[in-house]
């Protein structure tokens, strides 16, 4: 007896193959493993070309506080964390699934190999305030439930034993090196090698892993301290997306917030508007004159509301002439800032690209893009849909809108206080890598200039 006709004889014949079923026929270990490949097959395509890689929801990162006692445990001490449930895709199409109801819980510093240990430690002894590190996870595999054959192979004496069962999961990981960028083309959905599983590595336990998904990078770590919420930053993690959008994780001045006019001198001039974005973009994108406009808005006493456009430049600032993941907007003429005065930044950023050449997505949502240091949103009651990690420009929809911001000159009744915001910027890139404090060193000097001159006093109306 043969199998039923499908009707699909234009099929090619390198197309992928599934098993036909029929009355009478002799099916072997090796036709099973085929049709499961097949389909598992079907499902890394599936979510690779329509979905992408990255954390779907959850998998948040929270430190595990040390319990309060009169006699703490010293191992307690360490730098505990928990992972909360969800779900994410990695490179290669599995889907990486913490189920509810488990919250696993480890010692960052145990994580590390023993090599980045002992480097970690020598760090630390020489003065330096615990490392940084970069916490990972993986697809897991692993062979289970061991059983005996019923029949043995023609050549077999006894009955061999094999694994009945594969076990899905998923490991931690932690390691101090960074990790390599992700590609702006998402991977290719191709074929998986002849053995039916995709090319993954092994850790010498019996167990598979796939490639890590960066779940947060966590600063200044020490074995022999416990974890604070604001170590941990969930920013670097990448959304489920086929190619996510560049947004604007960071600012440097508190959207809407009320300066003297001392204040918005040195932060318009000396120190600049920073702005930093998720990726690099390309410089020859930021050229055009029109990128970027600064009005200000008459207010106050007499004649009021007009709009006149300052005069600014943009410094970018990157490891190379190409791109750079930051940008300072200051101000080059002299115009009187008077009480009541709003000054209102305009950033076109659908003009500015990407290492991509996708435009970056700066819609100021709810104008609560955080300052460096700061909380993920500084207005109560509007943390990020998700609950967790802080704001950035962009929609869910990834539309790319125009990045928006404004202050007020108000020397009566100032928000804050000038330095205390030069303290938190300072604060903010000291836990950045050796290159990004590189990078803003010199404008950390000019600041400081700034705020040793006094002689600034307030302007009245021309």
């Amino acid at each position: 007896m043969t199998a039923p006709p499908t009707g699909r004889d234009s099929a090619p014949r390198t197309g992928r193959r599934r098993l036909t079923y029929f009355h009478g026929q002799l099916l072997s270990a090796q036709d099973l493993r085929q049709e499961q490949g097949q389909f598992l097959a079907r499902l890394r395509l599936h979510n690779l070309a329509l979905h992408g890689y990255g954390v779907a929801y959850g998998l948040w990162t929270r430190p595990v506080p040390p319990p309060v006692g009169e006699c703490p445990d010293p191992e307690r001490a360490a730098p505990w964390f928990e992972v909360t449930d969800g779900l994410a895709v990695d490179r290669h199409g599995d889907e990486v699934i913490v189920p509810c109801g488990i919250l696993p819980r480890h010692d960052l510093w145990q994580l590390l190999d023993e090599d980045e240990r002992c480097r970690a430690l020598e760090e630390i002894r020489s003065g330096r305030d615990g490392v940084t590190v970069h916490l990972t996870i993986h697809h897991c595999e692993e062979p289970v439930d061991s059983v005996r054959a019923v029949y043995t192979e023609a050549c077999d004496g006894l009955p061999r034993t094999a694994y009945a069962h594969i076990r899905e999961g998923f490991a931690l990981r932690a390691t101090t090196r960074r990790p390599e960028p992700d590609s702006c083309d998402p991977p290719c959905p191709c074929e998986p090698p002849a053995g039916g599983a995709p090319e993954a590595h092994g850790c010498g336990d019996g167990k598979i892993f796939g490639p890590g998904l960066l779940l947060a990078r966590v600063h200044h770590v020490r074995p022999d301290r416990a974890l604070d919420p604001e170590q941990i930053h969930p920013e670097f993690r990448r959304p489920l997306s086929r190619r996510p959008a560049t947004v604007i994780t960071s600012i440097s001045w508190p959207h809407g917030g009320r300066l003297t006019t001392q204040q918005a001198r040195v932060l318009l001039g000396e120190r600049g508007l920073r702005i930093r974005f998720s990726r690099p973009v390309r410089a020859a994108s930021l050229q055009d004159p029109g990128i970027a406009d600064l009005f200000q808005v008459t207010g106050g006493r007499g004649v009021h509301g007009t709009v006149m456009r300052l005069e600014t430049r943009i410094d970018a600032a990157g490891p190379d002439d190409q791109t750079t993941d930051r940008i300072t907007i200051r101000q080059t003429d002299i115009e009187y800032l008077n009480d009541g005065d709003r000054i209102h930044l305009v950033l076109r950023t659908p003009f500015v690209l990407d290492i991509c050449g996708d435009p970056v997505d700066g819609t100021h949502t709810g104008g609560l893009v955080p300052q460096p240091g700061g909380p993920a949103a500084h207005r109560p009651g509007l943390l990020p849909p998700d609950g967790c990690g802080p704001r950035t420009s962009g929609t869910p929809a990834g539309a790319a809108g125009v990045f928006e911001s404004w202050i007020f000159i108000d020397n009566r009744r100032p928000d804050h206080d000038g330095d205390g915001d030069a303290d938190a910027d300072a604060k903010a890139e000291a836990e950045a890598e050796p290159a990004d404090r590189a990078v803003t060193a010199a404008d950390d000097s000019r600041a400081d200039e700034s705020r040793t001159n006094d002689s600034e006093t307030i302007e009245g109306r021309p």
